[in-house]
């Protein structure tokens, strides 16, 4: 009995993450490829969701933007990990506004995980939880390259209802500059593992935050009662 407990332990342990990995809905955020880091373009209609699927072959993983990246793979039984066993990416032309760079985003997706990247490959993944939602990384190892989703970057009904600010530039290297707000409103910064790294009150319709001295990468500002946005530091 002591050993059937143990082993069930054991598998849990290992598992626990995976079961995140299904239960969530991951909206795909930015990609890092060759050390340069490309923020999902905005597009004319939602962002879809990437997901991870089981059928009767295995499992499937589905990264999302207006194309598919579609990979088959299995799970690792001790690490956080999964390996490639095949994959392919759907083509279809995305026509709508910023159509360059969507499909140029398009196509980095596919080349993470399908183009030129053998049966094989292993890619290792790490869930964040942040203050208020959770960051997926997916990483290739042999090059460094990731991906990065978030289970709330589009996805939940509450941030649908909030109202929304602007928020440029974006990528910034100096100063945020943040319009349509409110008085007197809690205004945070977190970084992609949950530490907040400024807070401060908003004391106008027009604010400007000094982000000069972060590292580069992406990062979250939330306003209360507005949806929150992610924005780069470059």
């Amino acid at each position: 009995m002591r050993t059937k407990l143990l082993f069930l332990f054991i598998n849990c342990t290992l598992f626990g993450q995976n079961t995140e990995l299904f239960n969530n809905n991951w909206y795909i955020s930015q990609i890092t490829m060759n050390g340069q880091t490309t923020v999902s373009p905005t597009m004319s209609q939602g962002l879809p969701v990437s997901t991870f699927v089981q059928n009767t072959s295995g499992y499937i993983f589905n990264s999302q933007y207006f194309n598919i990246a579609g990979v088959q793979i299995s799970f690792s039984q001790t690490q956080n990990s999964f390996t490639k066993s095949g994959g392919s990416c759907t083509l279809v032309d995305y026509n709508g506004p910023n159509w360059q760079a969507a499909q140029e985003y398009d196509q980095k997706n596919c080349d993470f995980y399908v183009s030129n990247i053998p049966n094989g490959t292993i890619f290792n993944y790490e869930i964040i939880n942040n203050s208020s939602n959770k960051t997926l990384i997916v990483t290739n190892p042999a090059n460094g390259n990731k991906v990065y989703y978030n289970n709330a970057f589009l996805g939940t009904k509450e941030n649908l209802l909030k109202k929304a600010f602007k928020l440029y530039p974006n990528p910034s290297t100096d100063f945020l500059i943040i319009e349509d707000i409110e008085k007197n409103l809690k205004l945070r910064i977190n970084d992609l593992s949950g530490k907040i790294l400024f807070e401060t009150l908003t004391s106008d319709k027009t604010l400007k935050v000094d982000v000069s001295n972060f590292q580069k990468g992406q990062y979250l500002l939330s306003i209360e009662n507005f949806k929150p946005e992610f924005f780069i530091k470059k």
